[in-house]
């Protein structure tokens, strides 16, 4: 039974085809109905390749704006990144100098120290 059902529902399928083949292949409406839907098949693929190919255009508008904006936030990171060492670089000689004054510090106060020591001792 089942085989018998798929087969009038394929040649019904079949008939409904060549129904629709004979109604657009040999009636003059028929022509015409397939000759505007060709017509509106072709009109529709221009319109996709036109929109396309603007958006397309716009995308690669985009990404050079991105780019651009990538490379100016580059330049800015660069520069950021120098001033900062620059300040480190400051921060750390202004330390250099600020050590090197208390040990020279230091140092007077030791031969200080020493010199009063010696003359004590001398003294005694």
């Amino acid at each position: 039974m089942k085989n018998k059902n798929g087969l009038i529902t394929f040649a019904l399928v079949g008939l409904a085809a060549g129904a629709a083949a004979y109604y657009f292949l040999a009636t003059d409406d028929g022509k015409e109905q397939l000759e505007r839907a060709n017509k509106g098949v072709k009109d529709l693929t221009k319109s996709i390749k036109e929109l396309s190919k603007k958006e397309a255009k716009r995308a690669a508008k985009f990404a050079k704006s991105a780019k651009d904006e990538l490379e100016n936030l580059k330049g800015k990171a660069v520069e950021k990144g120098k001033h900062v060492a620059d300040m480190a670089s400051e921060k750390a000689g202004k330390w250099a100098d600020k050590a090197s004054k208390a040990v020279n510090e230091a140092e007077s106060n030791a031969e200080d120290v020493i010199e009063k020591a010696k003359s004590e001792l001398d003294k005694a």
